[in-house]
């Protein structure tokens, strides 16, 4: 989910009434949820959205008729992603569609239409469905028609803005916000085409109508009836065009300038901007002081994930050229007012592109110069930034720049030498982007955990060498600790790129190719991995560190394998992982000194194999305490909402008859900010060396170390176990006798006992779990 406010798709027959679960009352169950007082139980009900108020709704007794649920439910029904890019044939014939439309239109009574507060309409709505909102929802404020293109590609509707306008004025003038696709950018209604007819074969590229065919924009026609707006949203897909002429300038800046200056209502006063392009359009230039706006939202959490999988952000060469020439398609999208326009647009242009580039310390010096341009107005992002994963060398530019004929060849090859974190407006962005937007990144180090790195990312790339990559992720990740934000580093990021396929596509230490010899007798290798993955200059900074694996590992067959015992492949291949892992915690465990918080997903093997390394020494001391949740077929439960993946990697569902591999599922954290009393071995090694130096097979073998707290050796575990069996029996003739013949009496007090057992581990979880957030809240401010 990016930056828009709305929830997970729901269920089709969300809004079906005959499918609405029959009232229960709530006298014939024992929930604490429904004795809450009503508004205790509002408060909780402000912290879910529109899908667990639907499950509360049918699955949970007393719900069905509860008027809370149901303002939840109704409060914004029909959402963005339920509509966003729905092809024609998906809208009139799928349940995604018009049968959901339909089903919340025949579930709306007098009852619940004034819940209704927001709603967004598909890009096939018709004017009649706009006057059904204007007669049916009297409560409506906020309208999102983002996903409605100025382009209709087949003849199924073809209204205008001016004739919606003209249908509509009561629904448009009572609006508080509006949520708009950028009606500047002719590519982002134009590649409606791909997706909404696509191989229709009766309506060709050339077969289109325009939503402006009368003289109307969504900005002239729909902005100025919006007498109460407060709020104007604009969303826009970067469209990936980087050379523009002075028309399109106009186009792209001033146009969008202009729809919100020109007709939009003094009441507004915020404008939020789910992309990078238009923020950087808008506010760019000299074309506006923006003396209305008070409140600007971006959408930074967005252009971030956005990158997510991207292995490198280089800068990004923007041109601009003379000329008013467009395409001839574009005449439809044209409004004429370039030729009146009285701005300079190459000077417009070169102003907003200056210096543009897709890097992070682009961004940070986009915002800093932003900020300091408009004081006056408050800039934050659309959604918290807390957990935002990013890839190290995202923070940091990591490509030598591309020299272009006319420049100066020094002037870019000392851009591309100088650290970027040590410059003193990216150090001032990061402490905004702290304290403003609570930025607590997650770094993602599954791409540096390559032999070879760099050579494992992009290909026909110009990195710079290796330790300068290095040098600034360490000045960078130095930067961020000054700055009091915590230096979280996760592996097992698989969320946004899918692995190899293969027998390995969800493992880490496979073999490593290389070259060795030089000239004629240079030849390739392919060598065991030495797990030397760059965290020497960062290691002793960290402060959390996560892994977990994806629940089919170990890749050969997956989790709908029906063998139930692991194949030789398979235990060959965890094998080799277990070997990986103890040359990593051989390189590494000795030098996270300042980490505070461990979290582990890892099959159980793999688990139990860490407790003969370096990694029990690491959490010898006496300082570190365990949270253990018992792994139950794939429910990962309490762990869910710790897990920083754990909404798309870890949440699956299994059938009982998936075999898999066991899991273990295990945070070990402290309390304390104190560094570790940790034995660096071979004291005399520089960083590099202790970060190159080959770990052999006799520096992995078994450590012979006494009992760990942690980890029960075999034998330990089967003695108790097999003390817990003979004091149970001891218990139950103890009961037996003391019962002196009373069954009745005996069974009552076995199952007082074992009562008080549970009550027991209950109150030792929930210690370790308040335990466990009290260094949650911690660790985040």
């Amino acid at each position: 989910m990016h930056d828009s406010d709305s929830g997970s798709e729901c269920g089709p027959m969300a809004f079906d009434p005959l499918n609405m679960p029959k009232p229960k009352t709530a006298a014939n169950q024992n929930s604490p949820l429904l004795k809450l007082p009503d508004d205790i139980f509002k408060c909780i009900m402000d912290y879910l959205d529109r899908d667990a108020a639907w499950s509360l709704k049918r699955l949970c007794k007393g719900m069905a008729n509860s008027v809370t649920v149901n303002q939840t439910l109704y409060r914004y029904p029909i959402q963005l992603d339920d509509v966003r890019d729905i092809r024609l044939g998906d809208w009139k014939y799928r349940s995604i569609g018009l049968i959901r439309w339909m089903s919340f239109k025949d579930s709306t009574n007098d009852a619940n239409r004034r819940y209704v507060h927001k709603l967004a309409m598909s890009h096939w709505a018709s004017i009649e469905d706009f006057q059904w909102i204007e007669e049916n929802l009297p409560s409506l404020i906020s309208l999102d028609i983002s996903a409605i293109k100025d382009f209709v590609w087949t003849p199924e509707e073809t209204w205008t803005w001016k004739m919606m306008a003209e249908a509509c004025p009561k629904l448009f003038g009572r609006l508080e916000e509006i949520e708009v696709a950028n009606w500047a950018d002719y590519t982002a209604h134009s590649r409606i085409e791909y997706s909404y007819s696509y191989n229709d074969y009766r309506f060709k590229q050339k077969f289109r109508i325009s939503r402006r065919r009368d003289g109307g924009s969504v900005a002239n026609m729909i902005f100025p009836m919006c007498k109460k707006l407060k709020t104007l949203a604009i969303r826009e897909r970067y469209s990936g065009f980087h050379t523009w002429n002075e028309w399109e300038v106009h186009q792209r800046v001033c146009c969008l300038i202009d729809g919100v200056q020109k007709y939009c209502p003094d009441s507004m006063t915020k404008l939020r901007v789910y992309d990078y392009a238009p923020y950087r359009s808008l506010f760019s230039t000299d074309a506006t002081a923006w003396s209305r706006i008070k409140d600007v939202e971006i959408g930074l959490y967005a252009w971030m994930e956005d990158r997510r999988d991207r292995d490198v952000i280089g800068p990004i060469p923007y041109r601009i050229t003379q000329g008013n020439y467009h395409r001839d398609e574009e005449e439809a999208f044209d409004d004429k007012t370039f030729d009146t326009c009285d701005r300079d647009h190459m000077v417009l242009g070169n102003h907003v592109v200056q210096g543009v580039g897709a890097s992070f310390e682009d961004l940070l010096q986009s915002l800093q110069t932003i900020s300091n341009k408009y004081p006056n107005i408050n800039i934050k992002p659309i959604r918290n930034l807390q957990n935002i994963t990013l890839h190290p060398f995202h923070l940091v530019n990591v490509m030598q720049r591309r020299h272009h004929f006319g420049q100066n060849t020094q002037q870019n090859n000392d851009q591309a030498l100088s650290d970027p974190s040590s410059k003193p407006e990216v150090q001032e962005a990061l402490r905004w982007l702290a304290k403003t937007c609570d930025w607590k990144p997650i770094l993602a180090w599954d791409s540096m955990m390559c032999d070879v790195f760099p050579a494992n990312l992009e290909p026909n790339r110009t990195f710079l060498p290796k330790p300068d990559v290095l040098s600034r992720i360490q000045t960078m990740v130095s930067t961020l600790r000054t700055l009091n934000i915590p230096i979280r580093i996760s592996i097992g990021d698989r969320t946004n790129n899918c692995p190899s396929s293969g027998l390995d596509g969800s493992l880490y230490f496979g073999d490593y190719k290389t070259f060795v010899g030089e000239d004629e007798n240079k030849r390739e290798l392919l060598l065991p991995t030495q797990a030397i993955f760059s965290l020497t200059p960062i290691a002793s900074m960290v402060d959390e560190l996560t892994i977990q694996y994806p629940v089919d590992v170990p890749g050969v067959s997956g989790w709908l394998r029906a063998a139930k015992r692991p194949t030789p492949a398979e235990k060959s291949l965890m094998q080799r992982e277990m070997i990986g892992w103890r040359r990593f915690w051989t390189r590494y465990a000795s030098q996270f000194k300042n980490l505070k918080k461990l979290t582990a997903n890892v099959p159980n093997d793999i688990y139990e194999d860490w407790g003969k390394g370096e990694l029990a020494k690491l959490l010898g001391d006496d300082r570190w305490q365990m949270l253990e949740v018992e792994e139950k077929g794939g429910d990962y439960g309490f762990f869910g909402s710790y897990f920083p993946f754990s909404s798309s990697s870890l949440r699956y569902s299994f059938a009982r008859k998936c075999t898999r591999t066991k899991f273990v599922q295990r945070v070990f954290f402290r309390l304390d900010d104190e560094p570790l009393d940790l034995l660096v071995p071979n004291p005399q090694f520089t960083a590099q060396e202790r970060e190159e130096t080959e770990i052999t097979d006799m520096h992995i073998q078994d450590k012979e170390m006494s009992s760990h707290r942690f980890w029960l050796r075999k034998e330990e575990d089967e003695e108790k176990e097999q003390g817990k069996s003979e004091k149970r029996k001891r218990e139950e003739n103890e009961e037996a006798v003391d019962g002196d013949g009373d069954g009745e009496r005996s069974t009552d007090e076995q199952a007082l006992k074992r009562q008080r057992v549970e009550q027991e581990k209950q109150e030792k979880r929930l210690e370790q779990m308040q335990r466990f957030r009290t260094l949650s809240s911690t660790l985040l401010g």
